[in-house]
C-alpha cells in the first residue's frame, strides 16, 4: 500500500493562514453588520445612552430605596407626608386647578403589561456618528415626535394606568412617557416624566374641565422652582403663557410595588386648544410647536414642507397654512423696507416685543433665543398675525449651562438678546420703531417686574412650600435642593459642567441679583451687556470662563 503524499509544511501552513484570515474576515463583517443594523435600528444608540443614564443615576442617585430600610416583607409602608392633600371633588377649572401654591397629589397604577407598554423604544437615530455641531438635530424623520429623545433613537408609545388626582379616581386612562432631556435624564430612575391624556380614547372625558395633564419631572431644575417662577413671570408682563400647580407622584407597578412615594413634579397647563381658549378670550388662534433653527425659512408653496418643522397643535385650515407660508416667504425675502413698513401685518410686534424682552430679563437659552425648540407659536386668525408663548421652564434664570458662562449669562445683552444667528428677530431689531418698541417694553417689564426683594421672598415661599414632598427623594436630591435656594454664596465658584453630577449648583437668588445689576447698567448705558455670536461648541467641552468681564460701551 502507497501512503499518500505529506503537502510541504509551507502549503499547509498558507492554508490554515488563509483559513484563519477568511474566518477573521467573515467575523469582522458579520460583526460590522450586526452593529450597522443595530445602529441604524436605533437599538445600540439608545443603549448608550441608557447606560451613561444608569451611571449617572449610581453616581448620584434621585431615588430613595423602597421599600424604606427595616420594613417587614409584604408591608406596605406607612404614608408620612404631612399634606395638605386639596381634593378635586370641588375644583370645576383650570384656574382652580392650576394655583401656583397646590401641591395635588398624583396617583398612577400600572398593571405589568402596561408598565412595560410604556417604556422607551427604539427609532433609528436621525444623524451619523461623528463630533456633535454647533446646531444638534432637532428633528428625526423616523421618530414619531420632534425633539432630542427621537434624534438620538427612542420613541415614546402610549399606554394606560389608573390614575388618582385630588382623591378622584380615572380608569383606562392613557399615559406616556414625555421630555426630551429630562426624560433621558431619567432612563435608570423611576421618577420619570409623564403625559396624561384623559380624552385619548374617551371622548368628553376631562379633568377640571381640561383634557391633558402634564406631569414633569425637574431632574434639570435642582431648585423646583425655575417653571413655577418663568411662567407666572411672564403672566405678570401679559405674555400669554400657561398656569402651573406642583404635585406629589404615587405610583404603583403590579408585581413590583405600590403606592410608592416619586417626589415632586411641576403640572404645568398644556398649551392647546383649551387652553388658548381662555387664555385669548373672543379671539381664534391656532398653535404650532415648531422645531427648527430657522424660524419662518421659505420652504416653497406645498404645506407638506412645513407640517412636521411647525407641528400644528390643531390642524390648520387652508388659510392658516397659506399664512405660515406667505409670512415664511416675506420673512425671507422682503427688503428692508418692505419689512420694516409691513412687519406689523404679519406679526403682533408688541406681543413679540413682550415675550422676547421676558426670556431675555430671565435668560433663558434652552428655547427660542438659542436652539429652536420649547416654545409655543400662535396665529390669531382674525388679524393674520403671528405671536410667541413660552414652554419648558426649567433651565431659565440663567441656569443653562450649554450656553455660555454663569457671568455671560447673567450678563447677557438686553438688546442683542439672540444666540449666533436669528433671522427673524435680526430683521425685527432692524426696524427703528420696532427697537423702541422693545426697549419700552423691557423696560417697563424690569421696572414693574424684576422686583428682586419681591421675587427672592417668592423663592423663600415656594421652597418652604415643597421641601417636605422633596425630603421622599434621594439625599443627593435634598441637598442639591437646600444649596440652590441658599440666599448666600461664594465671590467664585467653578463652572458647572453638566456631565459632572456633583457641578455647583445654580443659584437662583445669585442671579436675580446680579441679573438685575446688569440690565440697570445696560438700560443705564453704562454696560452693553454680553452678546452670543456664537454657539457653544459642545465637541469641545464646557464653556471656558471669559477673562474678565465684558468691557462697557463708549
Amino acid at each position: 500500500m502507497v501512503s499518500p503524499t505529506r503537502r510541504p509544511l509551507w502549503r499547509r501552513l498558507l492554508k490554515w493562514f488563509l483559513w484563519a484570515l477568511g474566518s477573521v474576515v467573515s467575523l469582522l463583517l458579520v460583526a460590522g453588520l450586526v452593529a450597522w443594523w443595530l445602529w441604524s435600528s436605533g437599538r445600540m444608540l439608545s443603549w448608550m445612552v441608557a447606560r451613561g443614564a444608569a451611571e449617572t443615576e449610581r453616581t448620584a442617585p434621585s431615588d430613595r430605596p423602597w421599600p424604606p430600610p427595616g420594613t417587614p416583607p409584604g408591608v406596605q409602608p406607612p404614608d408620612p407626608w404631612p399634606g395638605p392633600r386639596p381634593s378635586l371633588a370641588r375644583v370645576r377649572t383650570a384656574a382652580d386647578f392650576y394655583r401656583g401654591t397646590n401641591v395635588w397629589e398624583v396617583e398612577l397604577s400600572f398593571s405589568a403589561r402596561e408598565w412595560k407598554d410604556i417604556q422607551v423604544r427604539p427609532n433609528p437615530p436621525g444623524f451619523k456618528l461623528g463630533p456633535p455641531p454647533k446646531k444638534f438635530p432637532l428633528r428625526n424623520p423616523e421618530a414619531a415626535r420632534n425633539g432630542l429623545a427621537g434624534v438620538l433613537g427612542m420613541s415614546q408609545p402610549w399606554s394606560t394606568a389608573r390614575v388618582r388626582v385630588g382623591g378622584v379616581e380615572f380608569t383606562n386612562v392613557a399615559v406616556r412617557l414625555k421630555g426630551n432631556g429630562t426624560l433621558l435624564d431619567s432612563l435608570a430612575s423611576i421618577k420619570k416624566p409623564f403625559k396624561i391624556d384623559f380624552g385619548r380614547g374617551a371622548k368628553g372625558r376631562e379633568l377640571a374641565g381640561f383634557p391633558v395633564l402634564n406631569l414633569n419631572n425637574l431632574k434639570g431644575d435642582f431648585s423646583y422652582i425655575s417653571d413655577t417662577m418663568a411662567y407666572a413671570f411672564y403672566r405678570r408682563a401679559e405674555v400669554p403663557a400657561p398656569r402651573t400647580a406642583y404635585g406629589r407622584l404615587l405610583l404603583g407597578i403590579e408585581g413590583q410595588f405600590q403606592r410608592r412615594p416619586i417626589g415632586l413634579y411641576v403640572l404645568v397647563e398644556n398649551a392647546d386648544e383649551t387652553w388658548a381658549k381662555d387664555a385669548f378670550p373672543g379671539r381664534k388662534v391656532v398653535l404650532f410647536k415648531p422645531v427648527t433653527y430657522e424660524l419662518f425659512s421659505d420652504l416653497g408653496t406645498n404645506w407638506s414642507a412645513y407640517d412636521a418643522i411647525y407641528d400644528p397643535k390643531t390642524r390648520p385650515t387652508e388659510k392658516q397654512q397659506r399664512r405660515v407660508m406667505d409670512t415664511a416667504r416675506f420673512v425671507s425675502s422682503a427688503s428692508d423696507e418692505d419689512f420694516a413698513a409691513h412687519a406689523a401685518d404679519y406679526f403682533d410686534l408688541t406681543e413679540v416685543a413682550r415675550f422676547v424682552a421676558v426670556t431675555s430679563l430671565i435668560s433663558s437659552y434652552d428655547g427660542f433665543l438659542n436652539n429652536g425648540q420649547n416654545f409655543v407659536l400662535y396665529l390669531d386668525d382674525d388679524s393674520g398675525r403671528f405671536g410667541f408663548i413660552p414652554w419648558d421652564l426649567d433651565r431659565a434664570w440663567g441656569e443653562f449651562p450649554l450656553q455660555g458662562t454663569r457671568q455671560q449669562r447673567e450678563t447677557a445683552s438686553l438688546f442683542r438678546p439672540w444666540v449666533a444667528d436669528h433671522r427673524l428677530l435680526e430683521r425685527l431689531f432692524a426696524v427703528t420703531s420696532f427697537q423702541a418698541l422693545y426697549r419700552s417694553e423691557a423696560e417697563r417689564i424690569f421696572r414693574e417686574q424684576f422686583d428682586v426683594p419681591r421675587l427672592r421672598e417668592q423663592a423663600r415661599q415656594l421652597g418652604a412650600l415643597i421641601r417636605p414632598t422633596i425630603l421622599e427623594e434621594s439625599d443627593y436630591r435634598v441637598d442639591r435642593f437646600d444649596r440652590s435656594l441658599e440666599e448666600k454664596w461664594p465671590d467664585s465658584e467653578p463652572e458647572s459642567i453638566l456631565s459632572d453630577p456633583f457641578r455647583p449648583v445654580h443659584r437662583i437668588h445669585r442671579f436675580l441679583v446680579r441679573r438685575a445689576e446688569s440690565v440697570e447698567a445696560q438700560l443705564g448705558g453704562a454696560e452693553k451687556g454680553y452678546e452670543f455670536l456664537e454657539r457653544t461648541d459642545l465637541s469641545q467641552g464646557p464653556p471656558k470662563p471669559p477673562a474678565a468681564p465684558p468691557p462697557p460701551s463708549k
